[in-house]
C-alpha cells in the first residue's frame, strides 16, 4: 500500500501489539519519522510541566450602569419645559444644563421673599422705633415719664426685637431654599424666573422623559444620568452553575476592541424570585467608554474548579481508539504514544494524568502526522 503524502518520509513502524480482549486496538510501542519528514509536518517539540489549570464557565454577560453612578434627575418646582438642551446617549459635563423651564414655584418664592424682606424691613423700624422710646423714657424717669411707662416701652421693644428675630428666620429659611432647592448639584435658577436642570458630574445622559412645553412636577424622574468610567458586566445563571462560580477569580470578556479581563465582585446569596436566576456581577473600569449599557458580550467565568497534573498544549492531545494519546518523543526520529486521561482543557492548555511525567519532551504541534502513521499501518494490518 502507498503512503499518503503527508507521510512520504516515514521510516518504520514498529508492529502492533495484539489487540486487548474486548478493548480498543493496542498502539505501537514506537512510531518513527524521519527527522525531514517532522520538519514538513511541522512537528514542534515541547516539554510537559507539572502545574494546574482553573476551569471557566461560558456565559452571556451584559453592561449595565453601575448603580452608585447613575442619579435620577428631579425638578424642585413645577413648570412647563422651555428647551431641550441634551439628548439621550449624549456625554456631559459636571454644570451643564440639560433643559430649562417656566419655573411657577420659583415665581412664588421670588413673591415671598419680597412679602417677607418688607416685613423684616417693617418689624425692624418698630423695633428702632420701640428702641429710640425706651432710650427716652430711661432719660425722663421719674420726671415725666412714670416708671410703669418705662416698663411699657421696655416690654414693648422686647416685642419688638422678638419680631426681628421671627422675621429674619423668615427670610433665613426662603434664602436656604433658593441655596438648596432652586441651585443644588442638579439645578440652578436664573434671573427670568426660570430653572435649569443641571449635569451633577461628568456623564452621559441615559434618558430624557420630557420634551418642550411639557409639564414637569418635584415627583417626575425627568432624566437619568449615568457616570459610564466604571460599568458593570453583569450575568445571571442558574443556581446550579452560580455554585461553581468564585468570587474574587477572574472574568474575560470579548469585545469589538479585545478581550477585556476584570475581577469577580459578587455572586448574589440567592437566585432572584423573578426570574430563578443568580445575578454575578464583575466591576470594568472604562475610561474610553467601549462598553455600552445594554451590550450583550460572549465572557467566561473562572471556577472554584482547580485541577492538578501534567500541563501540555491541548493540540498535543490525540484522540485515537477511543483513547487520549500524547507522543514522548525518544530521539531525533523516534516517538512513544503515551495513553493519558485529559482532567481538563481550558485556553488552549490541558491537564494531563497518568502516563506522563513533568519534564519529557513531547510533541506540542503537528501530532496528527503521527497518529495518522498509526492508522495507515492498522490499514496495512487488515
Amino acid at each position: 500500500m502507498r503512503l499518503a503524502p503527508a507521510c512520504a518520509m516515514l521510516l518504520m513502524l514498529a508492529p502492533l501489539p495484539a489487540r486487548a480482549e474486548d478493548g480498543p486496538p493496542a498502539l505501537p510501542p514506537v512510531v518513527h519519522l524521519d527527522e525531514k519528514a517532522a520538519v514538513n509536518e511541522g512537528l514542534v517539540i515541547t516539554v510537559a510541566q507539572p502545574g494546574h489549570l482553573v476551569a471557566s464557565l461560558p456565559v452571556m454577560t451584559r453592561v449595565m450602569p453601575d448603580a452608585a453612578r447613575v442619579v435620577h434627575i428631579h425638578p424642585a418646582g413645577t413648570g412647563k419645559v422651555v428647551q431641550v438642551l441634551v439628548q439621550p446617549g449624549q456625554v456631559v459635563r459636571r454644570g451643564d444644563g440639560l433643559l430649562r423651564y417656566q419655573d411657577h414655584a420659583l415665581h412664588v418664592a421670588r413673591l415671598q421673599a419680597i412679602q417677607l424682606r418688607a416685613a423684616l424691613a417693617a418689624a425692624i423700624a418698630a423695633r428702632d422705633d420701640a428702641a429710640g422710646a425706651c432710650a427716652r423714657g430711661q432719660l425722663l424717669a421719674g420726671q415725666t415719664v412714670s416708671m410703669a411707662e418705662l416698663r411699657r416701652r421696655q416690654d414693648a421693644l422686647a416685642q419688638a426685637q422678638a419680631t426681628v428675630r421671627a422675621r429674619q428666620a423668615d427670610v433665613d429659611t426662603l434664602g436656604h431654599r433658593f441655596a438648596e432647592e432652586f441651585n443644588s448639584s442638579s439645578e440652578h435658577d436664573g434671573t427670568d424666573e426660570t430653572s435649569t436642570l443641571i449635569a451633577p458630574f461628568d456623564g452621559t445622559v441615559i434618558t430624557l422623559d420630557t420634551s418642550v412645553a411639557g409639564d414637569l412636577a418635584p415627583a417626575m424622574d425627568v432624566a437619568t444620568l449615568a457616570d459610564l468610567s466604571r460599568v458593570w458586566l453583569v450575568s445571571d445563571l442558574p443556581p446550579e452553575q452560580a455554585v461553581r462560580v468564585r468570587p474574587g477569580g477572574t472574568q474575560v470578556t470579548g469585545t469589538a476592541q479585545g478581550a477585556v479581563t476584570s475581577r469577580i465582585d459578587t455572586v448574589d446569596g440567592m437566585a432572584s424570585p423573578l426570574t430563578g436566576l443568580v445575578r454575578v456581577i464583575s466591576a470594568v473600569p472604562d475610561p474610553a467608554r467601549r462598553l455600552m449599557p445594554g451590550t450583550v458580550l460572549d465572557a467566561t467565568l473562572q471556577t472554584r474548579e482547580d485541577v492538578s497534573g501534567i500541563v501540555v498544549p491541548a493540540t498535543a492531545v490525540q484522540e485515537i481508539n477511543g483513547q487520549s494519546v500524547i507522543f514522548r518523543r525518544i530521539d531525533g526520529a523516534s516517538y512513544a504514544p503515551v495513553v493519558v486521561t485529559v482532567a481538563l482543557e481550558e485556553g488552549g492548555q490541558a491537564v494531563v494524568q497518568g502516563g506522563l511525567k513533568g519534564g519529557e519532551a513531547i510533541v506540542g504541534q503537528g501530532s496528527f502526522a503521527l497518529r495518522s502513521v498509526i492508522g495507515l499501518a492498522g490499514m496495512d494490518a487488515d
